[in-house]
């Protein structure tokens, strides 16, 4: 957990870990392994946790039947994610605790701001006034795990994980499937499956009709024609969910890489992009967005003038700025994850486009592991289908962590265009510790202006989601904000048989199985 940050891991890594905080399904913060929200001192600058009595870790070496969580387990796992060796993409949410830089720069060997006041209870202290703080601790980079399996296996801890979730951790047979058994001595007994399985890299097409079969027991994405059957098929009416997801798509530009070193190369490519063509292409399913932030996050304006749109002739003009009146002289190339159609309908749609101003496109199809590793480099990946999925509701989510400089590192940059602008730094350092709400949406409306104006993103779309599962999947609801949360499901298993006895399945153990598009 303190490594991942992308939707599919997250899914895998809810089902094994918990967090000090969670969040409901009204999006409230609640406790989770502490037993009542912080005490917030000295100006919301000290907040104090306690935790539950009695959670057990997944069992490890040396601790067959697991052990109990302790406030020094939470110490342990909050320095290794602020260390500097683990390189954690979530350093930035945690970088206001006290002495978090020393430690990160190796200057100390504990964080002064962690304190352990007994076995149950941890205190944070911060700098300054953080308002994401809580929302930082609610996030997977946040949960802890023991420091006796990341002694144990060390490098390859990552296929042994361990943390205190409802699930344990089985098996992984990379890019083919996950395997996941229920946690029997779980602080918060739920009547969960068995065994949990993720089957990786099916394409949508194929996914669907496994579905259809009864062969998995939920999927999240669709091709337009399953998206249209499934939308118009009453059957489903009561086992599907379609909402517009928090998260905002576009094509990343690496500012440090010619030729998107110039805005208004830049800014060309954002006003060629035809946003309506792609939502028809989509089957209806993508609203067109010109802004990084969503509808559904404050500080978004939706009639914000910087905002991308399709307008050929402020593209061809923001061509001839930059010296290419007549086109740039070599292709780009515009790496893509995937090679389904799905994938290549999306790269085709963008080299259409971009040929009306001269620009040639050459796409590279990459697995979405290689593409989380290598675009999170310097000097990489020139340009990228990209998008960023909310991790708690406020706009510092998007802004800070996608555009900040301070998000730039030399491996994992969450910032994965490179761009860097003072100005905005400051705009966002400010609005990060503003305790009056409307200053604070003031300034996050400033730097969403910068951005759009900028253009790190060729911002392109907010997507739709529609989410299905079968009859006799029970409990399930999409969250606000965790996205394919699977963790609190159960299975109606006099239906299930029955089902599978109509399809021609036959019998099985209770497991639930889901289609997870990419490697986690």
């Amino acid at each position: 957990p303190h490594i991942a940050y992308d939707e599919l891991s997250g899914m895998a890594v809810r089902l094994m870990f918990d967090g000090l905080l969670d969040y409901d399904m009204e999006s409230n913060l609640v406790p989770s392994l502490a037993e009542a929200m912080p005490e917030v001192s000295d100006g919301g600058k000290r907040f104090r946790f306690r935790l539950r009595r009695g959670v057990q870790f997944h069992p490890m070496p040396g601790h067959p039947e697991g052990r109990e969580l302790t406030a020094d387990d939470v110490r342990w796992s909050m320095e290794r994610l602020l260390s500097n060796e683990v390189g954690s993409p979530g350093y930035p949410f945690y970088s206001a605790i006290e002495g978090a830089g020393e430690y990160h720069e190796g200057a100390a060997d504990h964080v002064a701001g962690i304190r352990v006041i007994d076995r149950y209870t941890i205190e944070f202290q911060l700098t300054e006034a953080d308002q994401t703080f809580l929302n930082a601790m609610a996030m997977t980079f946040a949960y802890p795990v023991p420091r006796e399996n990341y002694a144990h296996w060390g490098e390859e801890v990552k296929f042994h994980p361990v943390g205190t979730g409802p699930f344990v951790f089985e098996s992984w047979e990379r890019d083919v499937e996950l395997r996941f058994r229920r946690h029997t001595r779980y602080w918060d007994p739920q009547p969960n499956p068995d065994e949990m399985v993720f089957q990786e890299n099916l394409n949508r097409e194929l996914a669907a009709l496994l579905f259809r079969n009864g062969d998995l027991d939920a999927i999240h994405r669709q091709s337009p024609s399953d998206y249209r059957f499934f939308r118009d098929a009453e059957q489903w009416a009561d086992y599907r969910d379609e909402f517009p997801r928090v998260s905002t798509f576009g094509i990343g530009l690496n500012c440090e890489m010619e030729p998107f070193d110039d805005v208004h190369v830049r800014r060309a490519i954002a006003f060629a992009i035809d946003r309506e063509g792609w939502n028809r292409a989509r089957a209806g399913r993508l609203l067109p967005a010109g802004q990084i932030l969503p509808p559904a996050i404050p500080g978004h304006d939706p009639d914000l003038p910087e905002a991308h749109r399709l307008d050929l002739d402020v593209a061809r003009e923001e061509m001839r700025l930059a010296g290419h009146p007549d086109g740039l002289p070599e292709p780009i190339t515009v790496w893509i994850t995937g090679q389904d159609d799905t994938a290549r309908t999306y790269g085709e749609l963008l080299q259409h486009d971009l040929a009306q101003i001269g620009i040639e496109v050459r796409l590279r199809f990459v697995s979405f592991a290689v593409y989380l590793t290598e675009s999170g480099k310097p000097n990489t990946a020139p340009a990228f289908f990209t998008g960023w999925n909310m991790d708690f509701p406020d706009p510092s989510n998007f802004l800070d962590i996608l555009f900040h400089s301070r998000s730039i590192h030399p491996e994992n940059s969450e910032n994965r265009a490179f761009y860097r602008n003072d100005e905005l730094d400051g705009i966002l350092d400010q609005a990060r510790s503003e305790t009056d709400r409307e200053r604070r949406l003031g300034l996050y409306r400033q730097a969403n202006a910068i951005i759009s104006r900028d253009a790190p993103w060729a911002f392109t779309y907010n997507p739709l989601s529609m989410e299905l599962w079968q009859p006799y999947v029970k409990g399930y609801e999409p969250h606000p904000v965790w996205f394919e949360d699977y963790r609190n499901v159960w299975l109606d298993l006099p239906r299930e048989r029955l089902t599978r006895r109509l399809t021609g399945r036959g019998a099985s153990a209770p497991a639930v199985l889901f289609p997870a598009m990419g490697a986690l």
